[in-house]
């Protein structure tokens, strides 16, 4: 579970994920997984939460909520939109914060998916795999250091980030974290 928190540690802290310029596929509307649908949750000790994912009413794009609560009460709230992608038998989230406001992360954020026995498997990019190959000039992109957080920007386009992705794939997305989905009674009003 220790990887679970670092995911949603990487969601929320911006500069410590790469971001991409271009989406892995371009935004097609018609053509979303609706196999993401649904509520997806998580309860480790002090905190508790739920990715929300659906169809935003106005763009008609993905809309990925992620609600986190604390023992203490406190709640957290994050939301993005974006599409899936899937290419060579492999699922793609192409997200992009839309609260709270982030200025300073711009670009995309790229997860692969899957989805087993009312589970979703989530999986973040490795920033360690992405700035060794930016700085090994194998993939395009930028790598921004300062004193506490490293930022990744990746320059690359469609085509050649698909093949980096998918020769890489292993160690780009190694860790998984499997959520299960929520089912709720059956809820009849008077």
């Amino acid at each position: 579970m220790r990887s679970f928190i670092v995911l949603i540690s990487m969601l929320f802290l911006s500069g410590c994920i790469p971001y991409s310029d271009y989406p892995l596929t371009p935004t097609n509307k018609d053509q979303i997984d609706q196999s993401i649908f649904g509520t997806w949750y998580w309860k480790k000790r002090a905190k508790s939460g739920y990715f929300h994912i659906g169809l935003d009413k106005e763009t008609k794009l993905l809309r990925f909520t992620i609600i986190e609560m604390k023992d203490s009460g406190r709640l957290k709230s994050t939301e993005f939109i974006g599409h899936t992608s899937s290419f060579k038998g492999n699922n793609y989230l192409n997200l992009k914060w839309k609260t709270p406001e982030n200025d300073s992360s711009t670009g995309y954020i790229l997860l692969k998916y899957s989805i087993d026995s009312d589970r979703l498997g989530i999986r973040a990019m490795n920033p360690k795999v992405v700035q060794k190959a930016i700085e090994a000039g194998v993939l395009k992109g930028k790598v921004g250091k300062d004193k506490w957080i490293t930022s990744i920007s990746i320059k690359e386009n469609q085509k050649k980030l698909q093949k980096f992705i998918l020769e890489n794939d292993k160690t780009l997305f190694a860790e998984v974290v499997h959520l299960p989905k929520l089912k709720l009674p059956e809820y009849k009003t008077e």
